[in-house]
């Protein structure tokens, strides 16, 4: 799973891409890959399934700092990176610790800020957002090479260049041994310097190719564009692409939130631009109310006259609804939806990897999904001082109807 969300769209340096590197200091759709097959075929009918704990990497016993993601391997392992203190860890899938990789620095071994996380055949490679250069680590946890990352300037790209590629974030390899990622693609239109984030393929060779567009950031739909700043409409659903942890697949998804009967849109592609799906599914739609959305609006920038513009095309393009909070891309091509969160839990929806309904669960309180598969989904769990344990759990299966979420079509 891709981290959520280093948000590289269309200014010069994106505001959301800056904002998501900010968070990695302190930390066209979207499209998620399949590896591997499930354990067992699919359920012919979407039912309600339940989750049983079966691992737990307690955050006080392990003494974790910050977790935000967690990356699960060809055999089950674990990796936790912990940015705060510029290190990852590796667990087996028995939960044993096999090794605590790094310290601050640029040196062999060292990082700035480490993630995402993925594998070449059976080596670990880890890259580092800040130092832009990708450390492939031997079994035991060795830094065995330091790669640079290819196209990746964070500054402006030179005036005179008709276009190029910057701020490459690779994600997975696939079976030739390409990097598959997001980047930006700056050009020149009209005299102005463009940026468009698009999913990039990187050949061993190094030969760059764009294999997809995703939706625009600054889409009006669910931003606001006056003066050449860009803000985000409140409670608008955050598009971002989703790469297959083997670079076989990546996925887009966009949600209609306009009325009391919203949906969420999926569309699932191939690194060769073959389509396998691209449809809308309805989910319960939760009112927003005035009052929360009236503070949205109001927190949208500082005041001043552009403010006031802000938030009057914004009160326009307001949600009805709220979206849904997540979309991971599973192990096994399933993907997993989870929609807003309650004081129960979180109601998620399943889809097969063709895009068929194939379940739907209740995840636990104060837990996001971090990688899934119809055998198991890995969760971080927060505690009330919101230090993250991360909790593997073994799917139950039944056919029946959905918990608060129910499938349609």
């Amino acid at each position: 799973m891709s981290p959520r969300r280093p948000s590289p769209a269309a200014r010069g340096p994106d505001p959301g891409f800056l904002h998501g590197l900010l968070a990695l200091i302190g930390g066209a759709t979207i499209c998620l890959a399949c590896t591997g097959a499930p354990d067992d075929p699919p359920q012919s009918e979407a039912g309600e399934w339940e989750l049983v704990e079966d691992l737990r990497l307690d955050a006080n016993a392990e003494d974790f700092s910050v977790v935000s993601w967690v990356y699960v391997g060809p055999q089950g392992e674990m990796v936790v990176p912990e940015r705060q203190d510029y290190r990852v860890r590796v667990y087996d899938s028995a939960g044993t610790l096999m090794a605590t990789i790094g310290r601050r620095g640029e040196g062999p071994g060292e990082f700035q800020a480490p993630a995402p996380v993925f594998w070449a055949a059976d080596t670990l490679v880890v890259f580092d957002m800040l130092l832009g250069r990708a450390t492939y680590l031997l079994p035991a946890g060795t830094p065995a090479r330091t790669e640079a990352g290819r196209f990746f300037r964070l500054g402006l790209v030179a005036p005179d260049a008709d276009s190029t590629f910057m701020a490459f974030t690779p994600e997975a390899v696939d079976d030739e041994g390409a990097k598959l990622g997001v980047a930006y693609l700056n050009f020149s239109t009209g005299g102005r310097r463009e940026a468009q984030l698009v999913v990039l393929r990187v050949s061993r060779d190094g030969e760059p190719s764009v294999v997809a567009t995703p939706p625009r950031w600054d889409d009006e739909r669910w931003s606001v564009t006056i003066s050449g700043l860009t803000n985000s409409v409140p409670f608008v659903f955050d598009p971002w692409p989703e790469i297959a942890p083997d670079g076989s697949r990546f996925l887009f998804a966009t949600a209609d939130q306009s009325t009391l009967h919203p949906t969420y849109n999926l569309t699932l592609v191939r690194p060769t631009h073959d389509t396998v799906f691209s449809r809308s599914y309805p989910y319960p739609g939760e009112p927003i109310p005035d009052s929360a959305m009236d503070r949205g609006i109001a927190d949208m920038v500082p005041e001043s006259d552009l403010a006031r513009r802000f938030r009057a095309v914004a009160r326009e393009r307001a949600p009805v609804v709220y979206s849904p909070t997540a979309v991971t891309l599973g192990l096994d091509g399933t993907i997993w939806v989870e929609l807003r969160r309650t004081d129960r839990g979180t109601p998620v929806h399943v889809l097969s990897e063709t895009g068929d309904p194939i379940g739907s669960l209740l995840l636990p309180p104060r837990s996001r999904i971090r990688q899934a598969s119809m055998t198991h989904v890995w969760v971080t769990e927060y505690d009330p001082l919101d230090l993250a344990s991360v909790v593997r759990y073994r799917v139950i299966r039944h056919p029946g109807t959905g918990p608060g979420g129910e499938l349609e079509e």
